[in-house]
C-alpha cells in the first residue's frame, strides 16, 4: 500500500498545492481504500484565515488524523530547529512504516523528508531499513530504492533546496527594494464570484464541478460558501 505524506514549512503556504500530484499516483495502488472519503477529508483538512492582507493556513486537528488512520500525513507549519520533533504527522508516519503498514511513501519532492541534508538522508535511510521505498512524484529520476540511490537523491535534494533558498532570497530582495519605492508587491488575491458559488452549490453542483468553473481549488469554493452561508459543510 502507497502512505502519502504532506508538508510545508511556512503558515503562508499551503499542503493543498500538493494533494492532486500525490493521488494521480496513489489512486493506482489497488489497495481499494476509499478515495472519495479522503478526497473529501483533504478538502476539509486544511483551514484559511486572514492575517492582515494576506492569508495564512493551518491543519484540522480532527480531520488530519482520521486522514492519518487512512495512511495519509498532512502538516503545515514552520521549520523548526528541533526537527521532526516539531512534526507529529511525520513521526507518526514513521511509526506506522516501522508496523509494516505501507511499503511506499509518496511524497512531492524528497526535501519534504526533512528541514537539512542530514535530516533527508537519515530519513531515507531510516526508512528504507524498514522496507519503505520512497516516491518523490514531481522527480524524474524515479524511486528511492538503492543505497547509492538514497545518497544521490539526497544530495539533489539539498542542491535543490539550496538553489531555490538563493531564488528566494533574490525575490525577497526584490520586493523589498519595490517596497520601498511605493510599489504594490505580491501575487494578487484570487477573484471570483463567491455568490455564484452559493447559488452553483444550491443547483446541485458537485464541488469539483464548482471549482473547474471557478477556477479556483475545491477547499477554496468550500470555504467560499462557509463563509457565506454558514452551514457545515458536506
Amino acid at each position: 500500500m502507497d502512505a502519502l505524506y504532506f508538508r510545508v514549512s511556512s503558515d503562508r503556504q499551503t499542503a493543498e498545492n500538493q494533494f492532486a500530484d500525490l493521488l494521480q499516483v496513489a489512486e493506482k495502488d489497488g489497495s481499494g481504500r476509499d478515495w472519495n472519503r479522503i478526497r473529501q477529508l483533504l478538502s476539509k483538512c486544511i483551514q484559511e484565515e486572514a492575517a492582515g492582507d494576506r492569508a495564512v493556513y493551518s491543519v484540522n486537528p480532527k480531520v488530519v488524523s482520521e486522514l492519518a488512520v487512512r495512511g495519509i500525513y498532512v502538516e503545515q507549519g514552520r521549520s523548526s530547529r528541533k526537527g521532526s520533533k516539531s512534526r507529529p504527522l511525520f513521526q507518526q508516519m514513521k511509526k506506522d512504516a516501522a508496523l509494516r503498514k505501507f511499503d511506499r511513501l509518496l511524497v512531492w519532492k524528497v526535501s519534504r523528508l526533512g528541514r537539512d541534508m542530514r535530516e533527508v538522508i537519515s530519513t531515507v535511510h531510516e526508512l528504507s531499513d524498514l522496507g519503505v521505498t520512497v516516491v518523490p512524484v514531481k522527480s524524474q529520476t524515479g524511486p528511492i530504492n538503492s543505497t547509492m540511490g538514497k545518497l544521490l537523491w539526497a544530495i539533489q535534494a539539498w542542491f535543490a533546496e539550496m538553489e531555490n533558498e538563493e531564488r528566494s532570497e533574490a525575490i525577497k530582495a526584490g520586493q523589498a527594494r519595490a517596497m520601498a519605492s511605493g510599489k504594490s508587491v505580491g501575487r494578487p488575491r484570487v477573484i471570483f464570484d463567491r455568490a455564484e458559488v452559493v447559488k452553483l452549490r444550491k443547483a446541485g453542483l458537485s464541488w469539483s464541478q464548482i471549482a473547474a468553473r471557478a477556477g479556483v481549488s475545491i477547499g477554496t469554493v468550500r470555504r467560499a460558501y462557509q463563509a457565506l452561508t454558514a452551514e457545515p459543510i458536506s
